[in-house]
């Protein structure tokens, strides 16, 4: 059972497998984020070239073809990254993407160098003590089966603290980078009006979902619902999600925040009682029912200021994180190989991240008001 825990929380699996949320979205997720969706963009290329068997080149440091799927096995066991391999048009934009998440991560490693930025090492085993501590708990039995499970996944213990120090690292430039920023009472009345359907109590409803490999095995399933078979009945024979499936898919009572968009576009505009799906996603395909709906609740400033304060100052971080990334990596003499050129290799990942699994290492604030 110990065993399986860690498992779970290293490769990335959630309590309900459509899930997302508010505290997914940290600024350290940029350097997964862009593994698993392109950004647009368009930034002339610097046209050096790399050597031969290398993915690119960062200065004098060069990463080949090895290093970077090396890599990217890192990420696919610690985070669940699942390259698209059956899909050769997708999975060209995937190394393309992991390249230029390679590349940032060592630019920003550079940046922080010439800031004096660190981490220490003790602290960085402190961090990773803790979640061992946290999953497993004490003693070297403890240890024993954390390295086990690694082993299983495909990475190693060195691995993981490089990836616990790289996001500690991130957190403590996003905090230096963005120190000065500030909010005024004055724009908060200003830009209530933009945050107060996320600061409001949102609109809920019960939900029942469905994972299954095909969406051929996702019609048929959603055929036998829509003539009248009994949900959980279906659930419990027919669905992947081990999370959701003894419970006749029972994902209980969540808001279109905590779902990913296209489910939670089928799931909020589906009438209560209603089937909906298929709708794909990286977990495999969803048919889902919507249940009994609780109303939203709107926001009153009043009421709502010291956390709006707090989403404004933090979207003003990550628009001055944002652009300071875009510069460093701009100007961080970088180079790809043909086949690793990203289509935008000057401009940062921005936006939300996919979300790193509950229990990563990180020390970045994520954005207030989310679920946990």
């Amino acid at each position: 059972m110990r065993v399986k825990a860690t498992l779970a929380w290293i490769a990335g699996a959630a309590l309900h497998r459509v899930r997302t949320t508010w505290s997914g979205r940290i600024v350290a997720g940029v350097l997964v984020l862009a593994l698993v969706a392109g950004i647009g963009g368009g930034v002339w290329w610097k046209m050096q070239q790399v050597p031969d068997g290398a993915a690119l080149a960062v200065g004098d440091r060069v990463v080949s073809v090895t290093d970077l799927d090396d890599r990217v096995q890192t990420l696919r066991a610690l985070y669940g990254v699942q390259p698209p391999v059956e899909d050769p048009a997708k999975m060209d934009g995937f190394r393309r993407d992991a390249a230029k998440a390679v590349a940032l991560s060592m630019v920003l490693e550079d940046r922080a160098t010439g800031m004096g930025v660190g981490v220490a090492d003790a602290k960085v085993r402190q961090t990773l003590d803790q979640y061992i501590t946290s999953q497993l708990g004490n003693g070297p039995g403890a240890r024993d089966d954390f390295v086990t499970v690694l082993g299983n996944v495909g990475t190693t213990e060195a691995k993981v603290l490089d990836e616990v120090r790289q996001q500690m690292l991130v957190g403590e430039l996003f905090d230096r980078v963005t120190k000065d920023v500030t909010v005024t009472d004055d724009d908060l009345r200003a830009e209530f009006p933009r945050y107060a359907e996320r600061l409001g109590t949102p609109e809920k409803r019960e939900l029942s979902n469905i994972v299954v490999t095909s969406k051929e095995a996702a019609d048929k399933v959603a055929a036998e619902l829509r003539g009248g078979a009994d949900f959980a009945t279906v659930a419990r024979a027919s669905s992947i999600d081990t999370a959701t499936r003894a419970a006749g898919g029972a994902l209980g009572q969540v808001s279109a925040a905590q779902l990913q968009p296209d489910y939670a576009r089928a799931a909020f505009g589906a009438p209560a009682g209603q089937v909906f799906g298929p709708v794909q996603n990286q977990f495999g395909w969803n048919v889902g029912r919507s249940g009994a709906v609780t109303p939203g609740v709107p926001a009153i400033f009043d009421q709502v200021e010291d956390r709006l304060r707090e989403m404004v100052l933090f979207d003003r971080r990550i628009a001055v994180w944002g652009q300071w990334m875009t510069d460093s990596l701009s100007g961080g003499d970088v180079r790809y190989a043909d086949d690793y050129r990203p289509a935008d290799p000057d401009t940062a990942p921005t936006g939300a991240s996919p979300g790193l699994p509950s229990g990563t290492p990180n020390t970045v604030p994520p954005a207030p008001g989310g679920g946990g």
